[in-house]
């Protein structure tokens, strides 16, 4: 029975390649024939991590850190409107479960140019997007204090639009099942990109719960006036029954092919982070990294430290 599971899983696993291959085929067979605009994009990235546990043991693991590809496709429709898609699966380079694909992100669209483009499918949390991005700049570790309800998520209808430096993103989950009125989660967004400042604020409701998330995002990028620092701050609430509130902070600074970030993040009345990293581009597309993480935990819980070195080919 065993073999037979295990049988049946390759069989399943092969044929979604098979799936995977036959749409990237077809969308740029398609883009030949009929000037559908295709772009394949992805990245490779392995780390070696050294992660301690509650109880004060170290485990030395080599294997795979969110690496993933995916497609992106548009064609034009007349008048200034767009169709586009996109299908992105996680890639599983250790084959740990016998399943080397999974869903992130199937999603398809209109885009309205001025007013806006929809879009329906499996998509990403505008909310953790776009306030947890402000901070979310490890590739390990951070961001560990930021209060959200999800990252991508099934049943979505998105509407986005941008009116000079003003950005807005809304979604909606409609499951069919659950929920008010069919509606399980409502999210918006807004985000102002100004020259040296971005800030972004929004909400995100539970409404299958009665769970509601506040945030409010900033970077400040120095960049631009040459000075290589760029700073992130992100504050989040989860209003439930009892509210929790989580602050982060981030601190980067480039010189040549090198960044060096810090971070801090603290969970109301838990845990505290200490995060730091060192980053170097060897090429264009490859880069290698350092990070450590120092998690400092409330009451008698243990602390506890990670480490982690990788590389990460991005294309």
């Amino acid at each position: 029975m065993i073999k037979e599971e295990k049988m049946m899983r390759k069989i399943i696993s092969t044929a979604l390649f098979i799936i995977f291959a036959g749409f990237v085929f077809s969308l740029t067979a398609c883009s030949e024939a009929e000037a559908v605009e295709t772009k394949i994009y992805g990245s490779i990235n392995y780390k070696l991590s050294n992660d301690e546990d509650s109880n004060g043991k170290h485990n030395l693991k080599a294997e795979n850190n969110s690496s993933y590809v995916g497609i992106d496709a548009s064609e034009g429709i007349g008048e200034g409107i767009n169709g586009f898609a996109q299908l992105e699966v996680g890639v599983d380079t250790d084959d740990s479960n016998n399943n080397p694909f999974d869903s992130r992100i199937a999603l398809v669209g209109l885009d309205f140019g001025e007013v806006g483009s929809l879009s329906a499918g499996r998509q990403s949390s505008p909310f953790t997007d776009n306030i947890s991005g402000h901070t979310d700049v490890f590739e390990v570790y951070g961001s560990s204090a930021d209060q959200s309800l999800f990252v991508r998520d099934t049943n979505t209808i998105a509407y986005s639009n941008v009116v000079g430096p003003i950005t807005f993103d809304g979604l909606a989950k409609v499951d069919g099942s659950t929920g008010e009125s069919g509606v399980d989660v409502q999210e918006g967004t807004i985000t102002y990109d100004g020259s040296t400042v971005t800030v972004s604020g929004g909400i995100s409701s539970d409404e299958v719960n009665d769970i509601y998330y506040y945030g409010l995002g900033l970077t400040a990028d120095a960049t631009s006036i040459g000075i290589p620092v760029t700073v992130g701050y992100t504050y989040t609430l989860k209003d439930a029954a009892t509210d929790v509130t989580g602050n982060e902070i981030v601190g980067s600074y480039s010189t040549g092919n090198a960044t060096i970030t810090g971070g801090y993040g603290k969970i109301e009345d838990s845990t505290s982070f200490y995060t730091a990293g060192l980053s170097y581009g060897i090429t264009d597309s490859l880069y290698s990294y350092v990070e450590f993480e120092h998690s400092d935990k409330t009451g008698s819980a243990n602390d506890t430290d990670n480490y982690s070195t990788g590389l990460k080919f991005t294309f």
